[in-house]
């Protein structure tokens, strides 16, 4: 793996020079001790929940986030990505009339209607709930989900948990801020997906990065909640505001320092993953993607298209001239190089091993890149 790792890291030298901040970054909460991840793939409902089937038997011994129990679903993410949005501005003028402001000391806060209850998960360090917010009583027990108020929750309410994935010990507060989108100018609800593990019902999802954070939101409504309560959730949220990072941890800096995960290249990959209906394992430090497909396991990562060919062995796949060097493969696409060799997976145990992927799973990756659009802000 040591010699897989240098050269990887070799090769993503030049890989990130001039880019900027990721364009639509996938993707959840790490649970410090216990972390577990939403899986989702971009495809067909059908191949999401085989893709997702496969996800969870290796999940279990890899690092991530929250996910849904067992047997459960979730969305697929979008296959095209669009340019970054425009940074979003959140008033700080005063909350409306019969509303409340709810500050964190930090320069956070967020606004709910006044007789909303807003409490917290203190027990939960990593990830750090910011707030848990309730129509109804917001008791604070649960170890890893606000169980007691899901047990309050009332027929025609609502319940919100905004969670951050924060430093621990020195730690980066993710490692993979690929899957993290940058928050748009309108916060939605999400998905609805699961059960979601710890939380043991189906919730909305949204994952979003802002000022160089990392944040979920997970919403569960009451059987007889109006559409209007859900407007005010959405009203809500988008009242958020959060203090950003300084300027050198933010992931356009990160992304220029040549940490590749952080830029929107990443994204992409990411993306392609899914598309393929490949599992994607992880990273390899913060120069590749980790992806598995069979028993498999592979990195992929990008650098710019410097004029010329790639050379070595080219054969034409899906209408893409791909290219064998050594033990690497590579084509072009969407003005990139799109790198793939074999690494082994970062957490998984045999018999799955470095490789290769077979002749149909590289077709649906050469397929895939083609058609998961990259376009950088």
């Amino acid at each position: 793996m040591a010699d897989i790792e240098t050269e990887l890291r070799d090769a993503m030298a030049a890989a990130v020079a001039g880019a900027r901040p990721p364009a639509d970054v996938m993707a959840l909460i790490r649970s410090g001790h216990r972390r577990h991840k939403l899986r989702a793939a971009a495809a067909s409902a059908a191949a999401v929940a085989v893709v997702l089937a496969a996800a969870a038997a290796v999940a279990a011994v890899r690092a991530g986030h929250i996910r849904p129990a067992e047997g459960g679903t979730t969305s697929a993410p979008a296959t095209a990505l669009a340019s970054s949005p425009p940074a979003v501005s959140v008033s700080l003028s005063p909350p409306p009339p019969g509303w409340v402001r709810h500050a964190d000391g930090a320069g956070d806060f967020i606004d709910a209607p006044r007789g909303w209850h807003v409490g917290g998960l203190p027990a939960l360090v990593a990830p750090a709930v910011r707030w848990v917010v309730g129509t109804g009583p917001v008791p604070g027990g649960g170890s890893c989900a606000p169980t007691a108020a899901l047990r309050k929750l009332p027929a025609a309410g609502a319940l919100f948990a905004v969670t951050e994935d924060v430093s621990v010990a020195g730690q980066a507060a993710t490692d993979e801020p690929y899957i993290f989108p940058p928050r748009a100018r309108r916060l939605g609800l999400g998905p609805l997906g699961g059960p979601m593990e710890c939380w043991g019902v189906r919730t909305h999802l949204v994952l979003f990065e802002d000022g160089g954070r990392y944040f979920q939101v997970q919403t569960v409504f009451g059987p007889a909640a109006p559409a209007s309560l859900r407007a005010q959730v959405k009203r809500s949220l988008n009242t958020l505001r959060i203090a950003p990072e300084p300027a050198r941890e933010q992931p356009v800096a990160l992304c220029r320092a040549g940490r590749w995960t952080y830029c929107p290249q990443a994204a992409w990959v990411y993306h392609v993953i899914g598309a393929a209906h490949v599992i994607e394992l992880g990273n390899l430090g913060t120069h590749a993607i980790a992806g598995l497909a069979g028993n498999r396991s592979f990195g992929l990562w990008t650098t710019k298209h410097r004029a010329g060919r790639l050379g070595g062995r080219c054969h034409l796949i899906a209408g893409t001239m791909v290219c064998r060097m050594g033990h690497r493969l590579a084509w072009l696409v969407h003005g990139l190089v799109l790198w793939l060799q074999p690494a082994a997976s970062p957490n998984s145990t045999p018999p799955v091993g470095p490789g290769l992927p077979s002749a149909s799973a590289l077709r649906r990756l050469v397929e895939a890149s083609q058609h998961v659009t990259f376009a950088p802000a």
